[in-house]
């Protein structure tokens, strides 16, 4: 992890901590599943491969964000790729 996502990280912890969700030394169980939910919304996470499309398995969201920055990669969203291999 480079910096940032270490911030990002304990700022969450900290805030689930104010919210008593670590009522002693570890996380409840709910505590840690906001954890996960707030650090992927905020880092941009879920990316993935559909094996079957061959294409970038992404949110809209995600999509939408992307091509503002890569509008020619429109292509990728809906039409598979086809690596080559050696």
């Amino acid at each position: 992890w480079d910096k940032r996502l270490t911030e990002i990280f304990c700022d969450i912890c900290i805030k689930e901590i104010l919210k008593g969700n670590r009522p002693g030394t570890h996380f409840i169980k709910d505590g840690w599943l906001k954890i996960m939910t707030n650090f992927e919304k905020q880092i941009d996470i879920g990316l993935g491969w559909n094996l079957i499309k061959r294409t970038v398995d992404a949110s809209d969201n995600w999509w939408e964000s992307k091509l503002k920055v890569v509008p020619k990669a429109q292509k990728f969203k809906t039409s598979g790729i086809d690596p080559k291999f050696e």
